[in-house]
């Protein structure tokens, strides 16, 4: 819940250059032939990277609002490009900040090994 990811783009110059989104469906694929191949596609909800994103020039805080969804046919990544992040609400009654969610970029507890 709230979770997601951030992809870094190829510049990593700075926070307003990278995409952020929330898992929409995970399908995990495997081939017949190779029993033990399985492949697993992420699909994302990505917030458009100029019109629903925020940095705070100050505090480098990242605003993300996922009523203005980037438009691009490109909704997969594979799992090593991305950053996991975490999305909360602005505890404020303004109506300015009512669609914006501040994102927190967070470390994994823990690999899970599927080889055993």
């Amino acid at each position: 819940m709230n979770c997601g990811v951030c992809v870094k783009n190829s510049s990593y110059i700075d926070e307003g250059n990278d995409l952020y989104g929330m898992i929409e469906e995970i399908i995990q694929l495997t081939y017949p032939f190779t029993p033990n191949l399985h492949i697993v596609l992420i699909k994302y909800r990505w917030v458009d990277p100029i019109r629903g994103m925020k940095v705070h020039p100050r505090y480098h805080l990242v605003d993300v609002n996922f009523k203005k969804l980037y438009q691009k046919d490109d909704p997969f990544i594979l799992a090593q490009q991305s950053i996991q992040v975490y999305f909360t609400e602005y505890p404020s009654m303004k109506r300015d900040k009512a669609d914006w969610m501040v994102v927190r970029k967070i470390k994994a507890r823990r690999v899970v090994d599927e080889s055993k």
